[in-house]
């Protein structure tokens, strides 16, 4: 190349970038100025500490009261045509707890006997599948519940309940309890190797390592690995003790990129406590504002309908998050504990066991 081209070529770099100067700085100024423009999202601290003003300026029995505004609510235009199609043949578990066809898990394994199962797709900020809710499997579809399983390649099952509570049944024994046994569903073999507690803190969450057998439609055999997450001790309708369980359990299960399957009894209650506490670290993790908890328990609705049950689950999300933030973290969010919200947090905790009957 000639020197005169050399120089040319210099030149052309640098109006090249100069032009990049030009927009970056013009991109810089509109988003300081963002008048018509949509917000940046916050930086996670700020929307942590805007989430824990909001909840402990509200206190226990605004909260309460906010859920109860909201006890009804189901998205608008919601229809459950395919719960209502299957209620006679028995594959619902309640009556009064309707599965809405938005967002509906549709069976599509090849020998399914149907294509509906009793179970919901919700979104977070990390992918539109990234729960699935779905009710404790019945006897009867159980098998279901296992094609949904491989169907989906879901990695990890996390049951909230026991399968009898109170003397009444609440799940079927869908997986080999016991280490070193089978069960085998519609050619699905489902065997138990491996069962621990969570960890020595945790012994309330039982893990089990099932490997799972099964012919492909190609005529071959396949086998994968799922772990089951069972927490025992989380009564029906109500909380367990305010531990950093959640957390815990949490932080096991995030890494899969795979639909994670959630169920309790009927699949919104305690399922939907758990799906909205990673809801709300999701959301905070990416900087999006979540401040408004009763904008989002509309969305997780709009997504599974009923999720959260009662008020007391409600105020079990505020507990757990306050905790974890601020007993915790402590040192990290240390700014918001003024001596005022010290005072404001001692009283949430009093009030919470009150409530709650818990400590």
């Amino acid at each position: 190349m000639k020197k005169g081209e050399k120089g040319s070529e210099k030149s052309k770099e640098k109006g090249k970038k100069n032009k990049e100067a030009d927009a970056k700085f013009k991109a810089e100024k509109q988003s300081k100025n963002p008048e018509g423009q949509q917000p940046r999202p916050c930086k996670g601290s700020e929307v942590v500490a805007k989430w824990v003003m909001r909840a402990l300026d509200m206190g226990v029995e605004a909260l309460r009261a906010e859920y109860r505004s909201l006890a009804r609510y189901t998205m608008p235009d919601v229809t459950y045509e395919a719960f209502k199609a299957n209620h006679e043949a028995g594959r619902n578990r309640y009556q009064d707890v309707p599965c809405q066809d938005q967002h509906r898990v549709v069976i599509t394994w090849p020998g399914a006997p149907c294509d509906y199962i009793h179970a919901n797709y919700v979104g977070t900020p990390i992918s539109d599948k990234r729960f699935i809710c779905t009710q404790g499997p019945l006897d009867g579809t159980i098998p279901e519940f296992w094609m949904m399983v491989l169907q989906e390649q879901s990695e990890t099952i996390v049951m909230l309940c026991n399968c009898i509570e109170t003397g009444k049944f609440k799940c079927a024994e869908y997986w080999p309890t016991q280490l070193g046994t089978s069960k085998t569903y519609s050619g699905i073999e489902i065997t138990n190797v491996q069962m621990r507690p969570m960890s020595p803190e945790e012994q309330s969450v039982i893990v089990t390592v099932l490997f799972i057998k099964f012919t492909k439609p190609d005529g071959g055999t396949e086998q994968r690995e799922v772990r089951h997450y069972q927490w025992q001790d989380w009564p029906d309708r109500g909380v367990p003790p305010c531990r950093l369980t959640t957390m815990e359990l949490l932080s096991r299960i995030r890494g899969t990129t795979r639909p994670i399957i959630v169920h309790c009894s009927a699949g919104i209650g305690r399922t939907g406590t758990i799906v909205a506490i990673e809801y709300i670290l999701e959301r905070m993790q990416a900087g999006k504002e979540c401040a408004a908890m009763n904008d989002l328990l509309r969305e997780l609705r709009n997504q599974r309908a009923y999720t959260i049950q009662n008020d007391l689950q409600y105020l079990f999300i505020h507990r757990v998050m306050l905790c974890y933030f601020l007993e915790k973290h402590r040192k990290r969010y240390e700014s918001i504990l003024t001596e005022e919200n010290q005072a404001k947090y001692r009283k949430f905790v009093e009030e919470y066991n009150i409530v709650t009957g818990t400590n």
